[in-house]
């Protein structure tokens, strides 16, 4: 259990209000808000930057489930909120840096929670795969960004030299239509997409901007670029 004496420690103002201390990291270009709701069992906290909105980031906390596991991420539903996060995921101390230094002693319990919108997680993280993830593709801490869904590919393009390996990697949507417009024309390169369900489809080029999309390993749809684009756009948000 975090106390105000203990965040005083490295914070100078600390205000108690519905059941959260509240407190903020004061950079040069931003500030970032900090929520804490501590409990015996467990210790919440929101982060946000730039923002400081107490209400919602308070009922994140009281949304959460009472006993989270200490090993794994948990994703929450929200109630509808004027940020349109459909939901939260809650990680473990091992999954983030947030007030290590002379609290390290009692992070033991503190579990980050990130509003999100569903598709951006797939919930089973290992804690390098998320701190990757908030680092290159999901601005977690940003309330106001556009949705950004996991993306995993696995492509070989011999007209570029392009390609990952087989485990793919994951990338933004923005990257993946860049690769679909590069594999236009290449016969003999392919695109695997994984969406954060897991679902899976592979997109082919048979000519120059005629690309066929295959559903569950069998079924073929041609496509150009503009009705592939939307496809998969639902696919990986939906």
């Amino acid at each position: 259990m975090i106390s105000r004496d203990d965040l005083l420690q490295d914070f100078d103002d600390v205000q108690s209000e519905s059941g959260c201390y509240f407190f903020q990291h004061v950079l040069p270009q931003f500030n970032y808000a900090y929520c804490l709701r501590s409990t015996e069992d467990q210790d919440l906290l929101v982060v946000s930057k730039g923002i400081e909105d107490r209400k919602f980031a308070s009922s994140v906390t009281m949304q959460a489930p009472a006993c989270l596991p200490p090993g794994a991420p948990t994703v929450f539903e929200l109630q509808a909120n004027d940020y349109g996060f459909t939901h939260a995921m809650a990680v473990p101390h091992t999954y983030h840096g947030h007030l290590k230094g002379r609290l390290e002693a009692k992070r033991g319990q503190l579990f980050l929670c990130i509003p999100i919108f569903r598709c951006e997680f797939a919930g089973d993280e290992s804690a390098d795969a998320f701190r990757d993830a908030i680092l290159r593709t999901v601005a977690v801490f940003d309330w106001t960004r556009t949705v950004s869904p996991k993306i995993s590919v696995y492509f070989d393009n011999p007209g570029t030299g392009g390609g990952t390996e087989a485990c793919g990697a994951i990338v933004t949507f923005a990257t993946l239509i860049s690769e679909v417009k590069n594999l236009s024309g290449i016969v003999n390169g392919f695109i695997e997409i994984t969406n954060y369900t897991g679902d899976v489809v592979e997109v082919l080029s048979t000519s120059e901007g005629a690309f066929t999309l295959i559903r569950n390993r069998k079924d073929e749809e041609a496509m150009d670029v503009d009705s592939l684009r939307s496809m998969l756009e639902h696919f990986v948000s939906r």
